[in-house]
């Protein structure tokens, strides 16, 4: 299965205290691996395969298996549900308790770049998971938003080009169209072959369904020969298929 990034937050070792379920024989997650993908697993007929699975997950790094465990909880099988909806909720619990840690630091010590860096990179790992829903995800984009502009005051001009991606990609989340233009023309204009720019700027013309535009981002991408990745490539074809977002 795929994996989410690494997060800087990491789970507490995951308590089984079932008896039946500590005598469960967990086997080397490689070999499972090998054999079956981890999400096929989930739609086997064994329930012990099953529960084999969900609590090799228990025992990795749950937070890498995140989706795993979405799946999971929805599954016909009330024991993996059970340790699947514990799991989910211990991992937001810990999250939280991480970020009130990193915002209570900042507000100590704004000045810090290691703190600062440290309270957006937990930010970012938060919503990746889609810990926070509603208005409390845009309260952690809005303060990401920020942090992000602050890190960039900081940093020379030749550091910035990654964090500037990140601050445009945030400010697209938040519909903030105008700013992300902005922060995105800076980029393209300063490093003019790199792809991240050009594609954010392609999304934000889809999510605002303005064909125009996205023509015109397309065509100036070939006009300065922007050196694309395999996937930067996928991404590309499927907007000048007419691809709608």
């Amino acid at each position: 299965m795929s994996r989410r990034e690494k997060t800087p937050f990491r789970m507490e070792p995951f308590r089984v205290d079932d008896e039946l379920h500590r005598s469960i024989r967990v086997e080397n997650r490689e070999d499972a691996a090998s054999t079956v993908p981890l999400e096929e697993a989930l739609l086997l007929d064994s329930a012990e395969q099953r529960r084999k699975l969900i609590l090799s997950v228990l025992t990795d790094d749950p937070v890498q298996y995140y989706d795993l465990l979405e799946q999971a909880r929805l599954n016909d099988d009330s024991e993996v549900v059970h340790y699947a909806a514990t799991a989910m909720a211990q991992i937001s619990k810990q999250a939280d308790a991480a970020l009130q840690r990193h915002a209570a630091r900042f507000a100590a010590d704004p000045k810090d770049p290691a703190v600062l860096a440290e309270y957006a990179a937990a930010l970012e790992a938060s919503l990746a998971l889609g810990l926070a829903q509603g208005r409390a995800a845009q309260l952690q984009r809005q303060q990401l938003e920020r942090l992000l502009k602050m890190q960039l005051a900081d940093q020379p001009k030749e550091e910035q080009y990654g964090l500037g991606c990140r601050l445009a990609k945030v400010q697209l989340e938040l519909a903030e169209y105008a700013a992300a233009e902005q922060t995105l023309a800076e980029l393209t204009a300063r490093w003019p072959v790199r792809e991240t720019p050009w594609l954010l700027r392609l999304r934000s013309a889809a999510a605002r369904k303005d064909g125009a535009e996205l023509a015109r981002w397309l065509a100036e991408m070939e006009r300065a020969q922007v050196y694309l990745s395999a996937a930067g490539r996928r991404e590309v074809d499927f907007w000048k298929g007419g691809g709608q977002p």
